[in-house]
């Protein structure tokens, strides 16, 4: 009986030891990667976030200021923005899809984008209404900051030039 527990047990470890090993293997071959460095991902994060990225060439009286009133902000537009992105995705999804109704996609599309540029538009208006409080140099540098050319992006690995 004995002996019958440790086949079971060199069994498990064998499996587990495949298991590991091809997880291992498979990430390593389809190009994924562990996470980011906290250096790379505050990078990406700048990125993909401007007005973040604008808002720390500020003192941290006027950061604290601007931070005060983002969670009323995202309360109210993240859930509205989250659902265009989410329509758009669908309806383009929805492209393989018999039969097409291009006029509905257009529809759906349409919808997308009057809920994307709420956000948009009500994010301009406390960007407007938030400089308006800064001091004229602040105020300046804030814009020239907004301004700036954003970097571009890193293609992901599986995204390759198409003649």
């Amino acid at each position: 009986m004995r002996r019958y527990g440790l086949w079971i047990a060199l069994f498990v470890s064998l499996s587990l030891n495949v298991f590991v090993v091809g997880a291992l293997v498979g990430a390593r071959l389809t190009g994924a990667r562990l996470s980011p460095p906290a250096a790379a991902a505050d990078q990406e994060l700048r990125v993909r976030n401007p007005v973040g990225a604008a808002v720390r060439e500020l003192s941290p009286e006027a950061q604290a200021a601007w931070r005060r009133q983002m969670p009323e902000f995202a309360a109210t537009y993240g859930p509205r923005v989250r659902e265009a992105r989410r329509l758009a995705r669908d309806t383009m999804r929805g492209f393989g899809r018999e039969p097409f109704d291009p006029a509905a996609a257009r529809a759906d599309l349409a919808r997308a984008r009057a809920l994307e540029s709420e956000g948009r538009l009500e994010m301009d208006r406390r960007l407007v209404d938030f400089a308006a409080t800064l001091s004229p140099e602040e105020r300046a540098r804030f814009g020239e900051a907004l301004a700036s050319p954003r970097p571009q992006r890193a293609q992901p690995r599986d995204r390759r030039e198409r003649p």
